[in-house]
């Protein structure tokens, strides 16, 4: 059966007007909804707030990271930013609901498609993926949608450049629009969260039509979009020197440092032009973004504490005593934690060991279409694999370090680096004193090479992975979640009781107090609960959930977000149900 949408076939306009460079993806080819049977569908659920999947079987199925799998009417790649705006304009003549998706690395199921009261038609950025710095000096970046964190490293790497955001989850390569719509935090403390006030997005007003806002920043040209889509490089030149918007979050050092009863950032934060924390809700094309010098010089140490207290006392006198030298990264971990990632994250370690940090992100994304495949057992056979093999694999970590790491329950990772004033002399300073005030309670592992630099870093950023292989290989439930507590709170939370807490693994940016909790939970409770529960108990201290994975379909966006939501996108066609927020049109 062929779709065709009064004075549009979406199908044939796709390929016709954007076929030669973009791809369309439908599970069936040539099959899609017909729109009597969209209207038919839609006037009996009118008045209800219920949504529904419509004729399953035509569409291309979609899986999250994490969670989330849905399906999707088509979903489409364009290569270009004009062929985008041709593609969003046919979306919206066809009154389809429209679903901005960057690498799928989220963890909430934001770039998912969901149930809805129209077919929903993902768009995907992975081909947009320009990376233009600026300028000789490229104190400042212009990447395209799709363009992968990951990626932006290694394009400033020879200009002695650092990028705006690295995050825990960088070796699957998550682009940088999603970044900014998902407010992604990261590991290094002197950056902030990803955020900017210069970009170029399109979103839908109350008319249903397509608006173009433009706050890049560039010289005046007459059409941007083109510009951008043919520029190869950019020069102080093209840039409008008058123009003082952030790319990055103001003060973000300064607002660190005051250990005050304020969280540090949260996904809810209304700061800011409407691209940053939306969510899907407007469309982002293109974005600058503030870059930060390379140091000259870095030392990694390990510090094991004996309680938590010790090493929230370290927090606060060696890496947040100053907002002039801070270290580039501050990472907590939790004994457990460490437990979970040796036991369940070897596989994974070894992985981005044996293939490069580059390639991981092509074995991951097959992993999710192999998971998506309509057979049994089909999206568990990956983590218990890596399950079963885990023991015969070598210790991630080297031999002392492990021994320490069991010695202790509670752990620091601090890279400390020098800019040319002293910083890293600074640092080492106050952790010395720390060290010989507490000589029996703190040990401390200095990194001896850039190899073994890696090993610690990769050993944190299998966080995630591991205890999903962990849960899927014990055969229990999982749940993730982040959230920020206020820069002055100085304990771990405790968790509610009776929610059958099997496994707590507990881990953090811990500079900006900003936690993950990965738990392993008994088969017999309810999942949605134990999160509502624990949701209370952050909310009742003070605390901000989510804090940097976004809202998607996991969390309920306050009130504030909601109508935020509402008035960048008034028809509710970007993204609609994001938030438990309404998936019908117009918000109805």
């Amino acid at each position: 059966m062929t779709v065709r949408f009064p004075g549009l076939n979406l199908q044939n306009y796709l390929k016709k007007e954007v076929g030669a460079v973009a791809t369309v993806r439908t599970k069936s080819r040539g099959q899609l909804v017909d729109h009597d049977m969209q209207i038919k569908i839609g006037s009996r659920f009118e008045g209800v707030a219920t949504s529904v999947y419509i004729t399953q079987r035509t569409r291309a199925e979609e899986t999250g990271t994490m969670v989330g799998k849905g399906h999707a009417m088509v979903v489409v790649r364009p290569g270009t930013l004009q062929e985008t705006m041709k593609v969003l304009e046919a979306c919206l003549n066809a009154e389809v609901a429209i679903l901005p998706q960057g690498a799928k690395t989220g963890i909430t199921g934001g770039s998912v498609p969901r149930p809805c009261d129209r077919p929903m038609v993902v768009i995907s950025t992975q081909r947009l993926q320009k990376i233009l710095p600026i300028g000789d000096e490229a104190k400042q970046v212009l990447c395209f949608a799709g363009a992968g964190i990951f990626s932006v490293q290694e394009t400033l790497k020879p200009l002695n450049r650092d990028s705006h955001s690295v995050l825990g989850s960088i070796f699957l390569n998550p682009s940088v629009a999603a970044g900014v719509a998902f407010g992604s935090g990261g590991t290094q403390i002197h950056k902030g969260p990803a955020f900017t006030n210069r970009a170029l997005y399109c979103r839908v007003d109350a008319n249903g039509q397509l608006k173009l806002v433009n706050t890049l920043g560039l010289n005046a040209h007459e059409d941007v979009v083109a510009f951008l889509d043919n520029a190869q490089a950019l020069s102080s030149k093209d840039m409008d020197a008058k123009c003082t918007r952030a790319a990055s979050w103001p003060k973000y050092p300064q607002h660190l440092t005051k250990l005050d009863g304020q969280v540090s950032r949260y996904n809810a934060d209304l700061t800011g032009e409407d691209c940053n924390r939306s969510e899907g809700k407007v469309f982002i094309l293109a974005t600058i973004h503030d870059t930060f010098p390379m140091p000259q010089e870095s030392k990694m140490v390990w510090v094991s504490c004996k309680d938590f207290a010790t090493a929230n006392h370290i927090k606060q006198k060696v890496a947040l005593a100053s907002p002039n030298c801070l270290p580039k990264q501050f990472e907590y971990m939790g004994r457990e934690q460490f437990d979970c990632v040796d036991q369940g994250g070897r596989g994974i370690i070894k992985l981005i060991e044996m293939v490069g940090m580059s390639n991981l992100g092509t074995l991951w994304n097959f992993k999710l279409k192999f998971e998506s495949l309509p057979l049994p057992f089909v999206n568990i056979i990956a983590d218990k694999l890596l399950w079963y093999l885990n023991s015969a694999i070598p210790e991630s970590l080297p031999k002392p370090l492990m021994e320490q790491g069991r010695k202790f329950d509670h752990h620091l990772i601090m890279e400390m680096t020098e800019f040319g004033n002293g910083e890293l002399k600074q640092l080492d300073e106050r952790l010395q004193r720390q060290l010989a005030l507490n000589p029996g309670d703190i040990s401390c592992y200095v990194c001896q090479d850039a190899f073994e630099k890696s090993r610690v870093m990769l050993f944190r950023f299998a966080v995630q992975p591991s205890i999903q292989t962990i849960t899927v290989g014990k055969g229990r439930q999982g749940l993730i979640i982040d959230y920020a507590m206020p820069k002055n709170f100085d304990r771990i939370l405790e968790m509610p009781k009776d929610c059958d807490i099997e496994m707590r693994c507990l881990c953090s940016h811990f500079g900006c107090n900003v936690f993950h909790e990965s738990l392993m939970l008994s088969n017999d409770v309810d999942v949605k609960e134990v999160k509502k529960r624990i949701k209370q108990v952050i909310d009742e201290a003070g605390g901000k959930l989510p804090a940097e994975h976004g809202h998607g379909t996991e969390y309920e966006a306050p009130c504030s977000t909601q109508e935020r939501w509402k008035r960048i996108d008034p028809t509710n066609s970007m993204n609609p149900g994001v938030g438990h927020s309404s998936s019908l049109k117009g918000y109805l």
